[in-house]
């Protein structure tokens, strides 16, 4: 019963964990901070331990003949999404500077317009029966990193790239990797991981929504709705027309990748550490991307389902 109500809604098996554990943390934030198995198993302390699982995951249904395809495809639309990001980025700084406008700052906007969240992503894709495609989890997966946004920070305040942390972008990569290796060693071990997938996806749903608090949301109020609203308006046009008339695809990872994801909110706080000059707007830049994070990841799932019925298509 609970899987056919699920699997009615396009990527279900990601947004109704999620929003289900955010309603739960929202109330009862220590629910599950008791320590030992069930804190590491039920609270936000296992999402990166599932992520990494999920890399690996889809990395071992990578076949390395179809690697070049994917990479054309799936990451010539990442680009797509990318680059424009960085350039708003800039000209929003340049224009607005780090106070920004309309109570959205300039750390607020640059960890919001570059991320995208990778579990609806690959959800929707998943839905849509293209699970070979999952492998890019962690391509799109860096975007969501606060990698990027330190890096366009720390190029607007000093001019270089001095201090930044590369490691996490290689610790994606790492299982990733091994995934592939194994897949395509033993595919019948692609095939063990590559079920894996959906029970991955609920989990990550969940463990992200453990760190959702729907109140702090509401509390970022016009600036976090603002802040949603351009980013959705820039993004979805941008990546799905190029999608569509550039690489002749259907759509739905255009729609997937304009999200934003749940641990971007730990963005303002990782960058601030790094430029503590930044302080001062973290709490309202984190409950900016909260916002977008809860609109996103529900707004892009209806999506792909409208698109879906318009055109006919299944989603499984």
């Amino acid at each position: 019963m609970i899987m056919k109500f699920i699997n009615k809604i396009p990527a279900g098996i990601f947004i109704v964990p999620l929003v289900v554990s955010m309603i739960l943390f929202t109330f009862f934030p220590n629910l599950f901070r008791i320590g030992g198995i069930t804190e590491s198993f039920l609270s936000a302390n296992g999402s990166g331990f599932v992520i990494g699982m999920l890399c690996f995951a889809s990395g071992s249904t990578i076949k390395l003949s179809d690697l070049k395809k994917l990479i054309k495809f799936q990451g010539s639309l990442i680009l797509s999404k990318v680059v424009p990001s960085l350039i708003l980025s800039f000209a929003f700084l340049y224009a607005f500077g780090l106070d920004g406008i309309l109570g959205i700052s300039g750390l607020a906007f640059v960890a919001t317009i570059i991320s995208t969240n990778p579990a609806v992503y690959v959800a929707i894709l998943n839905a849509f029966g293209r699970e070979h495609e999952a492998g890019i989890y962690a391509f799109a997966g860096i975007i969501a990193l606060p990698i990027l946004p330190l890096i366009v920070m720390s190029v607007f305040g000093s001019g270089g790239l001095t201090g930044v942390n590369w490691w996490p972008v290689i610790s994606v990569f790492v299982p990733l990797i091994l995934g592939m290796i194994l897949g395509n060693i033993d595919p019948s071990l692609s095939k063990v991981f590559a079920t894996c997938m959906p029970a991955l996806l609920m989990l990550l749903g969940w463990t992200l929504g453990q760190g959702m608090d729907f109140i702090e949301a509401i509390k970022s109020g016009v600036p976090g709705i603002l802040m949603t609203i351009f980013f959705i308006i820039v993004t979805l046009p941008l990546t799905y027309l190029f999608e569509k008339k550039v690489l002749k695809g259907d759509g739905y990872s255009a729609i997937g990748l304009s999200t934003i994801a749940g641990v971007s909110t730990s963005t303002p706080a990782a960058v601030a550490v790094a430029i503590p000059e930044l302080q001062p707007y973290v709490t309202s830049a984190t409950a900016i991307i909260l916002t977008g994070v809860m609109i996103t990841s529900i707004l892009a799932p209806f999506l792909a389902g409208k698109l879906a019925k318009k055109r006919g298509d299944r989603f499984i």
